[in-house]
């Protein structure tokens, strides 16, 4: 896992990424093609957790969700943007193809844990 991660951030895909988190449109055009994505089939370990990132960019590129770190958003970003372009580390259709890309993404989980339950309070604030 360790690789795939060190190979990610030495790759361009968090400054991609930044190109993205400081434009609401192109935030906006990763979103069908995360829902393609979330379509294939051996995924159900990352789904939820992809579902989330999916909503979380959905809410920000349309300005509902304002209160988010920059420096979060750029790493789900990037993580998304490397889980749905075809050529990666493996390719998908390679049967370890998604290897790769649960790495990642269980690395950008674990280094915006704190944003995405923020933003989950946020959809669903405690019942007083």
């Amino acid at each position: 896992m360790m690789n795939f991660v060190s190979r990610f951030l030495k790759g361009k895909w968090l400054d991609k990424a930044r190109l993205y988190a400081l434009n609401p449109q192109k935030l906006k055009q990763l979103l069908p093609q995360l829902g393609k994505y979330l379509s294939k089939n051996g995924l159900s370990s990352a789904k939820d957790t992809l579902l989330l990132m999916k909503n979380y960019l959905f809410d920000i590129s349309t300005g509902k969700y304002k209160d988010y770190d920059l420096k979060k958003l750029i790493v789900i970003v990037g993580a998304i943007i490397y889980v749905i372009t075809p050529i990666d580390l493996l390719p998908d259709f390679i049967p370890p193809g998604f290897i790769d890309d649960l790495s990642i993404v269980a690395w950008a989980l674990k280094e915006a844990s704190a944003e995405l339950e923020r933003y989950k309070t946020w959809l669903n604030p405690p019942q007083e």
